[in-house]
Order: structure tokens, then sequence, then C-alpha cells
């Protein structure tokens, strides 16, 4: 970006012209001065061509190959963004972050553990992980895994499994059998396809407790022994409970300041001032000043104590209920089976020492029966 000082400027624009200057963004700013971008190259030629009559000024340089030779005369930053960079490229060579999708919560904390074992975990070289002897291993001995693939991508491990629709299970029509109830429950519902139901809707069962029985003997007729089938939907509870405090601690500003100078020499920093005299503060720093003309670098640098009273505050009681309902109520629906259907919910709230509680119950209807051969 160059200033030129001389009387027919128009001149000197067609001087330039003809010998191979390009010459742009031309200001005229008065009768005798205009300003104009040319290249580094250009403003050399222009130089040599231009008569006694003309003055050509740099007013400013910029540019990409500027930029670099300013950076390059900075040896301390040059050097610090090459560590960076040096830094950052070794650390793409570990795994700093393992994500697990297509499972939920819970699974996805027991197959991290898992992973631990096969050198999959933060920290990790990329170099010593065999991500294929990985994935077979873990498709063999996991059933209820169809696919699991494992890659990376920049720090992280990204570990996708795909669930397997087991089958469900098949009973033995030859064999004699009962149903029996899996869990605790409330009958809700009684369907015999084959043998004889032994309860009836709205009464309580325990898991272990024969619903249809295969084995069929009346008085008067001869003994017999069925495989049993059929479906028994019972009304079942998962419960989930979540506690929090209902009061908490609040700092509270009085008003006080007080300001303390501290001075730091390398890594080693000593008090300017007297120390804090309040009992409980908030310290803020307002100010760095280097002191320049040392050889070592030193700085003072400026904090601010603000003296805070601790208060106890009582946590708004419709927050903290709601809170707590979303929490139980989302770990108690983890107990939930896939094929449960859920009719609804209630929540009880207890308080004691201080602590509020609130327990969730889910209620659904889930076909709770299961086949119990029979000793023929």
């Amino acid at each position: 970006m160059i200033r030129v000082d001389g009387l027919s400027l128009e001149k000197f624009l067609n001087m330039a012209a003809e010998a191979g200057v390009h010459v742009y963004d031309v200001r005229r700013a008065s009768y005798t001065v205009l300003h104009a971008v040319v290249s580094p190259r250009d403003l050399k030629k222009l130089q040599s061509v231009a008569t006694e009559k003309y003055t050509v000024t740099v007013r400013k340089s910029a540019g990409l190959a500027v930029g670099i030779k300013r950076l390059l005369s900075r040896r301390a930053l040059v050097i610090g963004l090459a560590l960076v960079l040096l830094a950052a490229v070794a650390a793409s060579f570990f795994v700093w972050e393992v994500r697990i999708t297509g499972i939920d919560t819970r699974e996805a904390i027991a197959l991290k553990d898992e992973l631990i074992e096969f050198g999959i975990y933060p920290g990790a070289f990329k170099g010593n992980i065999d991500l294929r002897k990985t994935e077979t291993a873990l498709i063999i001995s996991h059933d209820e895994f169809a696919w699991i693939d494992i890659k990376f991508s920049g720090v992280a491990a990204l570990v996708t499994v795909v669930p397997a629709e087991l089958p469900p299970e098949m009973v033995d029509s030859s064999r004699p059998c009962n149903i029996v109830a899996k869990k605790d429950a409330l009958i809700e519902s009684v369907t015999a396809l084959a043998g004889k139901a032994v309860v009836k809707p709205g009464q309580t069962v325990r898991a272990g407790d024969v619903v249809i029985s295969g084995l069929v003997w009346e008085e008067g007729f001869p003994r017999m022994m069925f495989a049993a089938r059929g479906e028994v939907i019972g009304r079942v509870w998962y419960r989930a409970s979540e506690t929090a405090p209902v009061s908490k601690e609040v700092r509270v500003p009085t008003g006080r300041v007080q300001t303390q100078r501290v001075i730091s020499v390398g890594a080693d920093t000593a008090p300017v001032d007297p120390p804090c005299a309040f009992a409980e503060y908030d310290t803020q720093e307002v100010g760095r000043y280097p002191v320049v003309g040392l050889f070592l670098p030193v700085t003072i640098t400026t904090l601010e104590h603000r003296e805070v009273e601790i208060k106890t505050q009582d946590v708004p009681r419709d927050l903290l209920e709601l809170y707590l309902e979303e929490r139980a109520y989302f770990k108690a629906q983890g107990y939930v089976p896939d094929n449960a259907k859920i009719v609804g919910h209630r929540t009880v709230f207890k308080e004691e020492d201080g602590m509020l509680t609130a327990t969730v119950y889910i209620e659904t209807h889930e076909d709770i029966g299961a086949a119990v051969y029979l000793e023929e």
C-alpha cells in the first residue's frame, strides 16, 4: 500500500503502465497525492522507473507473504505453535473418548468396562488395539448383539451396536408343562389355550405360582397331562427413588471489598499487601501488569476479595419435586421390559432429616407366564 507524491500523477500512472506495473485500488487524496496498491515485485520495478519528480512511500505491507515473514521473525511464537502442533499430532495417536451407541445406558456402561480388557479406554494407544479381533470376540460372547462396529474418529473410539432380535422361547408341545408366574403380579386376565387356569383376574400371585396347570386330575376321570399354553396378563409395578436436600448453601455478598497485590517472579509468588481479613470471600483477578526493564519475567497481579456470608436457602418445593420425580421416573422406566405396556404411574414424596425423597411406581401390563416342564 503506497503513497505517491508529485505533480502530474496521471503521467506517473501512464509511466507505471508502460513499465508493466499493475497498480490497482487507486485513490487520489489531493492534487499532488494518491494512494494505491502494488505487489512487492512491482514496487521495486516502480521505484526504479519513477523519476525525481515523484516520491513513492510504502504506507503499509499486508498479505500472506508479509504475514509469514512477520511470523517467522517471532521465534518464541513459532516455537510455541510448533509445540502445540506436535502435541496435537501426538494426541491423535491415542484414544481420549469412547462413545457407544445402539444400546441403553446401563448396557453401555457394562460394555465400556468390557472394552478395557481389549485395550480400548481413554488414554489407550491406538497402535495396540486390534479392532477386528475385538469386534469378533464381542459378537461371539454376546448373543444379544447382532453386529458391532468399532472405528476411530479423530481421538474418539466409536462403538456402534446393533441389538439382535432374540427369538421367543419355544415350548416343546410334546412335553407336559405348567405355566407359572415369572414375577409378583396382580392378575389382569387369563387366557388358557391348553390346560386349566388356576387363577382369576384380581388375584395376586407370587413368582413361581402356577397360573395355568398342565395337570388335569378330577375325581372320576383319568389323570391327564398337557403342555399348558396360554397368555397371562398381570399388573406389575416397578419402583425407583431419587433423593436431594430441601435446602442449599448460597454465598451472599456483603459489599465489603479488599484489594491485594501479588508479585510473581517466574513460578514463585509473594503477596505485597497483607492477606485478606475476611472469614469467607470470593476472589477475582482484576489486573495483571508486567514489570518492564527486568531480565526476569516479573508481574504484579491485583486481586479483589469480596466478602460473602454463607446462608441457607430453601429450594423451591415445586421445582425440587418435579426434578426428583423426572429422575426417579426415568430410572424406574429402565427396569420395564420392552414387551411391557406402561399404563400409569404414581409418585410418593417423603421428607426426612432435611432430605426429600421421590419414589415413583410405574404400573405395567405384561405377560408374566413362563413354561415349567412336568416330570411324567
